[in-house]
């Protein structure tokens, strides 16, 4: 059962902006992250609550691939109890994922053929087999479907993902829980389109897809700028991709209320821990003499165990995975406390100040 939505705005700094997020019994304050990507597979349901994690993020295609498109196959009714996950789940429709294995030949209007990596069968996704399987795996928020393009693709193509996109949103009705995606590259006059098909829908809300960390930083600081300025004040806005803490960060300054996030796990499999905005990089020789914890003071349950610098650079040295699952531990709760201070700032009318201690142009 579609979980009722209630949005409150709370609170404006420039951009940015602090709200109160209600689906159903399920709350949460924003901006707030989704973790994405290696955090949930590398991190239990109660280590994420307890680092501060408010919401997750789950693939409808990868789902309705494992169950080879049968809903009986799936072995649960609802996602949280499968997950043991308590907080906000936030659907993806994965239509990106189906684009980058479909040849051209495989973009119809109908949806996206492609070969499964897997068995090499072909399949058909479609925007109706999207919104199904999100609301069949029991998403809080669902993502629209949008026809996948590069965001540097030619002007051509860029044009006929949004008009192909726009076509999907007014096809069905869609759910009352939907971001309504808005795509179009770095194009203002087709994003322009794009948000205009958006929200001629009437959604919750906005997912901007696209602008991934690939995009340079001050690329995604301009056209996030440009885009806010097109939605309206009460809906949701969602960006979609998994960049640098920076990236995050900024992200959060120019006023979007959902961001995924994967850079604590993916800065831990490099080896790195986050001090602050800052990085320390584990596999330094000289950190295998050094006897200290990763940040003196620090909450977080690896520093608080009192694991010690050389011992993360032994285990990183050892490809344990028990020194990447540390390194997660900590940057999750470092990530989680920059936004929480980025969440008092705004309410304080301190922003501006706060990304200037932090070092990010936002």
């Amino acid at each position: 059962m579609e979980s009722k939505l209630k949005f409150n705005i709370q609170a404006e700094s420039g951009n940015a902006r602090t709200g109160h997020l209600q689906l159903g019994s399920r709350t949460a304050t924003t901006p707030m992250l989704v973790q994405t990507g290696m955090v949930p597979a590398i991190l239990t349901s109660g280590e994420l609550t307890a680092l501060g994690t408010q919401a997750i993020k789950q693939s409808a295609l990868e789902y309705w691939l494992r169950a080879q498109g049968q809903p009986e196959q799936l072995g649960f009714a609802d996602i949280h109890e499968h997950l043991r996950w308590p907080g906000i789940v936030v659907g993806a429709s994965g239509a990106d994922q189906a684009y980058r294995w479909a040849k051209p030949r495989g973009r119809k209007k109908t949806g996206v053929s492609f070969h499964e990596p897997a068995t090499g069968q072909q399949k058909m996704y479609t925007p109706q087999l999207a919104q199904q399987w999100q609301r069949l795996l029991g998403c809080d928020l669902l993502v629209g479907f949008a026809r996948w393009e590069d965001y540097y693709a030619p002007v051509d193509d860029l044009q006929a993902a949004a008009q192909q996109t726009a076509e999907w949103l007014g096809m069905d009705k869609q759910s009352l829980n939907t971001l309504a995606p808005v795509v179009g590259g770095g194009l203002k006059r087709v994003r322009q389109a794009s948000v205009a098909a958006a929200q001629a829908t009437h959604p919750c809300g906005y997912a901007l897809l696209g602008i991934d960390g690939a995009v340079k930083l001050a690329e995604q600081r301009r056209v996030i700028g440009e885009i806010v300025a097109m939605l309206p004040t009460e809906g949701l806005r969602y960006l979609p991709a998994c960049g640098a803490l920076e990236q995050v960060l900024m992200a959060i300054a120019q006023g979007m209320d959902i961001v995924d996030s994967d850079c604590a796990a993916t800065t831990a499999l490099h080896g790195t821990a986050y001090l602050g905005t800052k990085r320390l990089h584990l596999t330094q020789e000289h950190l295998a003499g050094d006897s200290r914890i990763l940040v003196p003071g620090c909450q977080c349950p690896t520093c608080q165990a009192g694991y010690s610098r050389a011992y993360l650079h032994q285990l990183l040295q050892e490809q344990s995975p028990v020194g990447v699952r540390l390194l997660t531990v900590h940057n999750l709760f470092v990530l989680n406390q920059l936004v929480d201070r980025l969440r008092q700032a705004i309410a304080a009318g301190r922003l501006a100040e706060l990304m200037a201690d932090l070092a990010i142009d936002y």
